[in-house]
């Protein structure tokens, strides 16, 4: 996957320089071990380094640089981009085979690709049981609880604002002659404004590459309390039981990986295998009602009440005094077994009151 691959000779100043996100993956290589190989740990360091520098977190010392996108990263790391963008793809694709192995009734009851190795490159995967009717639902659930379709639905339903927006094509030199970066986008209400982005050439058609300034960045439509991946994944086997919770968390890596793939490869993954799942697979016996059940369900919450929602580096970094990860934990005690307690995110959520949390919120639906 390394090639060494020159540096832009001047970059805007919302794009983080290069020697400090080299030294940023420096630092989250010494500090943090990932439960998973080491090339797709560094993988995932590349994207959490793009919302290091969009936030200020770490080295970047409160300056935030919100418009480094993952090619700035793979750049200043020497890597080549393409290159990554064709890893992260293998994993989704690892995936979707397993999925559709599920669906023919070949996979067996562990979470291995078509070479017997361990989805995403998890090694408890290799001994951790799970059926695969029920990560076919989990799959379903998943990767369609965050559309706004699905939010909307669940908003209607339940009578709560969780907030929707989705990922576009964004020409990033029209952003800045509109005044507009990608934390603005990402976070403001723009929902009346989405036509008008596209009649502005903000919202384009063409995917990012190597030759064009677009990039696949979140445009919010409305605000509200937001959803927690966490409280999602653990609300999977609690409420439609067996393995559906490892179901959701693959969907939820889905949607995280497939923020920089190749460009001929970007879509809504998740989504689309869900789709998939629902027109060729038919024991399928969950629906669209399910989906904005969770939605509702795997809702943040809002101000001191607010739930965690890991990103998928926090869920697979390994606490070294228990030897556990976050997702280990959310996957055992979504099935009743034994589990250390935990600190969860960035808030340090004791994960003893979250499960509690989540358990009410099922048994009170």
């Amino acid at each position: 996957m390394r090639n060494r691959h020159r540096e832009p000779a001047h970059l805007p100043p919302t794009v983080a320089p290069p020697d400090k996100l080299r030294q940023e993956i420096r630092y989250l290589q010494n500090r943090e071990t990932l439960r998973t190989r080491q090339d797709v740990e560094e993988m995932i360091f590349i994207q959490s380094l793009t919302g290091r520098a969009h936030e200020g977190h770490g080295g970047f010392a409160g300056r935030r640089y919100v418009d480094t996108t993952e090619d700035d990263v793979a750049a200043a790391l020497r890597l080549d981009p393409l290159a990554v963008r064709e890893d992260r793809q293998a994993l989704l694709d690892s995936i979707r085979g397993y999925a559709r192995r599920a669906m023919e009734g070949k996979a067996d009851g562990y979470l291995l690709d078509d070479d017997g190795e361990p989805l995403l490159g998890i090694g408890f995967f290799r001994f951790m049981p799970v059926t695969p009717h029920d990560v076919l639902r989990g799959l379903y659930l998943g990767g369609l609880r965050d559309t706004p379709e699905a939010r909307l639905a669940a908003e209607k339903r339940y009578g709560v604002i969780i907030g929707t927006g989705r990922l576009f094509f964004v020409d990033t030199d029209v952003m800045r002659r509109l005044g507009l970066n990608g934390d603005l986008l990402a976070h403001e209400d723009h929902e009346a404004e989405i036509e008008a982005f596209r009649a502005k050439g903000l919202i384009v058609d063409t995917p990012p590459t190597p030759d064009n300034a677009v990039s696949y960045m979140y445009i919010r439509y409305h605000r509200g309390s937001g959803a927690s991946d966490d409280a999602a994944i653990v609300v999977g086997s609690l409420k439609w039981g067996g393995s559906v919770s490892a179901g959701v968390f693959l969907a939820d890596a889905i949607d995280t990986l497939e923020k920089y793939v190749p460009p001929d490869r970007y879509a809504d993954q998740d989504a689309d295998l869900a789709r998939e799942i629902a027109r060729d697979y038919a024991a399928l016996d969950v629906g669209p009602d399910d989906v904005s059940t969770l939605a509702f369900l795997g809702r943040a919450g809002e101000g001191k009440d607010a739930l965690p929602d890991c990103s998928l580096r926090h869920m697979l970094r390994v606490d070294r005094t228990i030897d556990q990860c976050i997702i280990e934990s959310h996957l055992l005690a979504a099935t009743g077994r034994p589990h250390a307690p935990m600190a969860l995110g960035h808030e340090r959520y004791p994960s003893g009151e979250f499960y509690r949390i989540v358990e009410e919120r099922v048994r009170a639906l």
